[in-house]
Protein backbone atom coordinates (compact mmCIF):
# COMPACT_ATOMS: atom_id res chain seq x y z
CA UNK A 1 0.00 0.00 0.00
CA UNK A 2 1.42 3.43 -0.92
CA UNK A 3 2.38 5.75 1.89
CA UNK A 4 -0.55 8.10 2.74
CA UNK A 5 1.85 11.04 2.85
CA UNK A 6 4.99 11.55 0.78
CA UNK A 7 7.85 13.61 2.21
CA UNK A 8 10.72 15.02 0.19
CA UNK A 9 13.36 17.53 1.26
CA UNK A 10 15.35 19.20 -1.51
CA UNK A 11 17.46 22.36 -1.31
CA UNK A 12 16.24 23.12 2.24
CA UNK A 13 12.58 22.90 1.22
CA UNK A 14 10.37 20.14 2.61
CA UNK A 15 7.45 19.10 0.40
CA UNK A 16 4.62 17.19 2.09
CA UNK A 17 2.22 15.51 -0.33
CA UNK A 18 -1.14 14.10 0.72
CA UNK A 19 -1.06 10.79 -1.13
CA UNK A 20 -4.44 9.09 -1.33
CA UNK A 21 -5.30 10.18 -4.88
CA UNK A 22 -7.79 7.34 -5.35
CA UNK A 23 -9.83 8.92 -2.52
CA UNK A 24 -9.03 12.53 -3.50
CA UNK A 25 -6.67 12.60 -0.51
CA UNK A 26 -9.49 12.14 1.99
CA UNK A 27 -8.35 12.41 5.59
CA UNK A 28 -8.17 9.22 7.65
CA UNK A 29 -6.13 8.39 10.78
CA UNK A 30 -3.19 6.93 8.83
CA UNK A 31 -2.87 10.06 6.69
CA UNK A 32 -3.18 12.37 9.69
CA UNK A 33 -0.55 10.42 11.64
CA UNK A 34 1.87 10.54 8.70
CA UNK A 35 1.17 14.24 8.16
CA UNK A 36 1.87 14.93 11.82
CA UNK A 37 5.14 12.98 11.68
CA UNK A 38 6.30 14.97 8.65
CA UNK A 39 6.18 18.13 10.77
CA UNK A 40 7.40 16.52 13.99
CA UNK A 41 10.67 15.43 12.37
CA UNK A 42 11.52 18.59 10.45
CA UNK A 43 15.27 18.78 9.63
CA UNK A 44 17.03 21.75 11.21
CA UNK A 45 18.16 23.15 7.85
CA UNK A 46 14.67 23.35 6.29
CA UNK A 47 13.77 26.90 5.27
CA UNK A 48 10.17 26.37 4.07
CA UNK A 49 7.48 23.69 3.88
CA UNK A 50 5.21 23.16 0.87
CA UNK A 51 1.88 21.32 1.25
CA UNK A 52 0.22 19.75 -1.79
CA UNK A 53 -2.11 16.95 -2.84
CA UNK A 54 -1.41 14.11 -5.25
CA UNK A 55 -3.69 13.49 -8.20
CA UNK A 56 -6.74 15.60 -9.07
CA UNK A 57 -7.28 17.42 -5.78
CA UNK A 58 -5.66 18.90 -2.72
CA UNK A 59 -7.99 17.04 -0.34
CA UNK A 60 -11.67 16.12 -0.26
CA UNK A 61 -11.67 16.39 3.54
CA UNK A 62 -12.82 13.90 6.16
CA UNK A 63 -13.07 10.36 4.80
CA UNK A 64 -16.80 9.79 5.28
CA UNK A 65 -16.63 6.27 3.85
CA UNK A 66 -14.03 5.27 6.42
CA UNK A 67 -16.03 6.96 9.18
CA UNK A 68 -19.24 5.14 8.22
CA UNK A 69 -17.44 1.78 8.17
CA UNK A 70 -15.93 2.43 11.59
CA UNK A 71 -19.26 3.49 13.10
CA UNK A 72 -20.90 0.38 11.66
CA UNK A 73 -18.42 -1.73 13.61
CA UNK A 74 -18.93 0.13 16.87
CA UNK A 75 -20.46 3.59 17.46
CA UNK A 76 -17.97 6.02 19.01
CA UNK A 77 -18.51 7.47 22.50
CA UNK A 78 -18.00 11.07 23.54
CA UNK A 79 -14.38 10.56 24.57
CA UNK A 80 -13.48 8.93 21.25
CA UNK A 81 -15.26 11.60 19.25
CA UNK A 82 -13.50 14.35 21.18
CA UNK A 83 -10.15 12.63 20.66
CA UNK A 84 -10.80 12.39 16.92
CA UNK A 85 -11.55 16.12 16.73
CA UNK A 86 -8.45 16.92 18.73
CA UNK A 87 -6.47 14.79 16.27
CA UNK A 88 -7.62 17.13 13.51
CA UNK A 89 -6.78 20.15 15.64
CA UNK A 90 -3.24 18.87 16.10
CA UNK A 91 -2.69 19.24 12.35
CA UNK A 92 -3.44 22.96 12.45
CA UNK A 93 -1.35 23.32 15.59
CA UNK A 94 1.57 21.70 13.79
CA UNK A 95 1.26 24.06 10.83
CA UNK A 96 0.97 27.15 12.99
CA UNK A 97 3.78 26.08 15.32
CA UNK A 98 6.11 25.22 12.44
CA UNK A 99 9.19 27.44 12.84
CA UNK A 100 9.48 28.05 9.10
CA UNK A 101 6.89 29.38 6.62
CA UNK A 102 4.34 26.87 5.32
CA UNK A 103 3.11 27.34 1.75
CA UNK A 104 0.01 25.54 0.47
CA UNK A 105 -0.07 24.71 -3.24
CA UNK A 106 -3.73 24.10 -4.02
CA UNK A 107 -5.32 22.61 -7.10
CA UNK A 108 -8.69 20.91 -7.52
CA UNK A 109 -10.95 20.39 -4.54
CA UNK A 110 -10.05 21.54 -1.03
CA UNK A 111 -13.10 20.52 0.97
CA UNK A 112 -13.92 20.49 4.69
CA UNK A 113 -10.84 19.40 6.61
CA UNK A 114 -8.86 19.65 3.39
CA UNK A 115 -9.77 23.33 3.07
CA UNK A 116 -8.89 23.82 6.72
CA UNK A 117 -5.42 22.34 6.18
CA UNK A 118 -4.79 24.37 3.03
CA UNK A 119 -6.00 27.65 4.52
CA UNK A 120 -4.01 27.12 7.72
CA UNK A 121 -0.79 27.61 5.78
CA UNK A 122 1.07 30.90 6.12
CA UNK A 123 0.82 31.52 2.38
CA UNK A 124 -1.68 29.96 -0.04
CA UNK A 125 -1.01 29.77 -3.78
CA UNK A 126 -3.94 28.36 -5.75
CA UNK A 127 -4.43 27.28 -9.33
CA UNK A 128 -7.47 28.33 -11.31
CA UNK A 129 -8.89 24.82 -10.83
CA UNK A 130 -8.92 25.20 -7.04
CA UNK A 131 -12.33 25.04 -5.42
CA UNK A 132 -12.88 25.46 -1.69
CA UNK A 133 -15.87 24.31 0.29
CA UNK A 134 -16.86 23.81 3.92
CA UNK A 135 -19.43 21.03 3.70
CA UNK A 136 -19.79 20.21 7.38
CA UNK A 137 -23.37 21.46 7.79
CA UNK A 138 -24.47 19.20 4.92
CA UNK A 139 -23.15 16.07 6.63
CA UNK A 140 -24.14 16.81 10.22
CA UNK A 141 -20.72 17.98 11.36
CA UNK A 142 -19.14 21.28 12.44
CA UNK A 143 -16.12 23.18 11.21
CA UNK A 144 -12.95 22.47 13.18
CA UNK A 145 -9.28 23.48 13.24
CA UNK A 146 -10.17 26.86 14.73
CA UNK A 147 -11.93 28.10 11.60
CA UNK A 148 -14.98 29.42 13.45
CA UNK A 149 -12.45 31.94 14.77
CA UNK A 150 -10.16 32.24 11.77
CA UNK A 151 -12.81 32.88 9.10
CA UNK A 152 -14.63 35.76 10.87
CA UNK A 153 -11.31 37.46 11.59
CA UNK A 154 -10.01 36.95 8.06
CA UNK A 155 -13.05 37.27 5.81
CA UNK A 156 -15.46 39.01 8.20
CA UNK A 157 -18.44 37.63 10.09
CA UNK A 158 -20.92 37.99 7.22
CA UNK A 159 -18.73 36.10 4.74
CA UNK A 160 -17.75 33.51 7.37
CA UNK A 161 -21.40 32.69 8.03
CA UNK A 162 -22.05 32.32 4.31
CA UNK A 163 -19.03 30.02 3.89
CA UNK A 164 -19.93 27.80 6.84
CA UNK A 165 -23.75 27.91 6.94
CA UNK A 166 -24.47 27.65 3.21
CA UNK A 167 -21.48 25.41 2.51
CA UNK A 168 -21.36 26.39 -1.14
CA UNK A 169 -18.17 25.99 -3.18
CA UNK A 170 -16.12 29.07 -3.98
CA UNK A 171 -13.29 29.36 -6.46
CA UNK A 172 -9.75 30.59 -5.94
CA UNK A 173 -10.47 34.10 -7.20
CA UNK A 174 -13.28 34.58 -4.70
CA UNK A 175 -11.11 33.07 -1.97
CA UNK A 176 -8.48 35.67 -2.82
CA UNK A 177 -11.10 38.44 -2.74
CA UNK A 178 -12.09 37.24 0.74
CA UNK A 179 -8.50 37.35 1.95
CA UNK A 180 -8.08 33.57 2.24
CA UNK A 181 -5.67 33.01 -0.66
CA UNK A 182 -2.54 34.99 -1.51
CA UNK A 183 -2.04 34.27 -5.20
CA UNK A 184 -4.07 32.71 -8.02
CA UNK A 185 -2.40 31.48 -11.22
CA UNK A 186 -3.20 29.14 -14.11
CA UNK A 187 -2.67 25.53 -13.10
CA UNK A 188 0.24 25.10 -15.48
CA UNK A 189 2.02 27.98 -13.71
CA UNK A 190 1.33 26.73 -10.18
CA UNK A 191 4.65 24.93 -9.69
CA UNK A 192 6.64 27.92 -10.93
CA UNK A 193 4.72 30.39 -8.77
CA UNK A 194 5.22 28.31 -5.63
CA UNK A 195 8.90 28.01 -6.49
CA UNK A 196 9.08 31.81 -6.78
CA UNK A 197 7.38 32.28 -3.42
CA UNK A 198 9.65 29.75 -1.73
CA UNK A 199 12.70 31.27 -3.44
CA UNK A 200 11.81 34.66 -1.99
CA UNK A 201 11.32 33.19 1.48
CA UNK A 202 14.76 31.58 1.28
CA UNK A 203 16.35 35.03 0.90
CA UNK A 204 14.83 36.24 4.18
CA UNK A 205 16.12 35.96 7.72
CA UNK A 206 14.88 32.67 9.25
CA UNK A 207 14.87 34.33 12.67
CA UNK A 208 12.80 37.27 11.45
CA UNK A 209 10.36 34.99 9.61
CA UNK A 210 9.89 32.79 12.69
CA UNK A 211 9.26 35.79 14.93
CA UNK A 212 6.96 37.49 12.40
CA UNK A 213 4.92 34.31 11.96
CA UNK A 214 4.44 33.96 15.70
CA UNK A 215 3.50 37.62 16.13
CA UNK A 216 1.02 37.53 13.27
CA UNK A 217 -0.61 34.30 14.43
CA UNK A 218 -1.06 35.81 17.90
CA UNK A 219 -2.04 39.23 16.61
CA UNK A 220 -5.67 38.95 17.73
CA UNK A 221 -4.71 37.88 21.27
CA UNK A 222 -5.06 40.61 23.85
CA UNK A 223 -5.00 44.38 23.70
CA UNK A 224 -2.89 46.57 21.43
CA UNK A 225 -0.55 47.15 24.39
CA UNK A 226 -0.06 43.40 24.74
CA UNK A 227 0.65 43.12 21.02
CA UNK A 228 3.28 45.83 21.29
CA UNK A 229 4.87 44.15 24.32
CA UNK A 230 5.25 40.97 22.27
CA UNK A 231 6.72 43.03 19.43
CA UNK A 232 9.25 44.57 21.82
CA UNK A 233 10.40 41.17 23.03
CA UNK A 234 10.62 39.87 19.46
CA UNK A 235 12.49 42.99 18.35
CA UNK A 236 15.11 42.49 21.05
CA UNK A 237 15.54 38.83 20.09
CA UNK A 238 15.82 39.68 16.40
CA UNK A 239 18.30 42.50 16.97
CA UNK A 240 20.59 40.20 18.96
CA UNK A 241 20.41 37.35 16.45
CA UNK A 242 23.17 36.14 14.14
CA UNK A 243 20.85 37.01 11.23
CA UNK A 244 20.79 40.71 12.18
CA UNK A 245 24.60 40.79 12.53
CA UNK A 246 25.00 39.04 9.17
CA UNK A 247 22.60 41.45 7.47
CA UNK A 248 24.51 44.45 8.85
CA UNK A 249 27.84 43.00 7.73
CA UNK A 250 26.45 42.20 4.29
CA UNK A 251 25.14 45.75 3.89
CA UNK A 252 28.51 47.21 4.87
CA UNK A 253 30.30 44.93 2.41
CA UNK A 254 27.83 45.53 -0.43
CA UNK A 255 26.69 41.91 -0.74
CA UNK A 256 23.56 39.83 -0.14
CA UNK A 257 23.26 38.35 3.36
CA UNK A 258 23.96 34.66 3.84
CA UNK A 259 21.53 33.50 6.49
CA UNK A 260 21.79 30.17 8.28
CA UNK A 261 19.35 28.24 10.45
CA UNK A 262 22.12 27.10 12.76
Amino acid sequence: MPAPVLVETVACVRTITLNRPERLNALNPELLDAFDAAFAHLPSDVRAVVLQGAGRAFSSGHDLKWSAEENAKEPKGEAELAAATERLHEITRRIRACPVPVVAKVHGHAIGGGAEIALSADLVVAGHSASFRFTETAVGLVVTNGFTGVLPRTAGSVVAKEIIMLGEPFDAVRAQDWGLVNRVVPDDELDDEVARVVGTLRTKSPTALRLAKNLLDRGWEGSLEEVMRRETAASVEASQSADAHEAAAAFAEGRSPRFSLS
